[in-house]
């Protein structure tokens, strides 16, 4: 069974690395100014990147101030 298969009832991110061709498929969050987005480890890591590593929205520059995972499911083998 591929990732996307295991993952599909999740929304997740749907930007592409930069320099890669392969999904970010990170968890999004919802920061205090309404912008939905991903966290990377690195700056400029995705296209649909919101998140640094140190929580500043690229959107307002909110820091820490985020809501989500949205896509969380806690389930026993998910």
């Amino acid at each position: 069974m591929s990732y996307d298969a295991i993952k599909a009832d999740r929304s997740l991110c749907t930007g592409y690395r930069k320099g890669l061709a392969g999904k970010c498929n990170g968890q999004l969050y919802r920061c205090e100014c309404g912008a939905v987005g991903c966290r990377q480890t690195y700056d400029d890591n995705c296209s649909e990147q919101l998140f640094n590593v140190n929580w500043k929205c690229n959107k307002c520059g909110a820091v820490a101030k985020y809501e989500g995972p949205l896509n969380f499911v806690n389930r026993i083998g998910a």
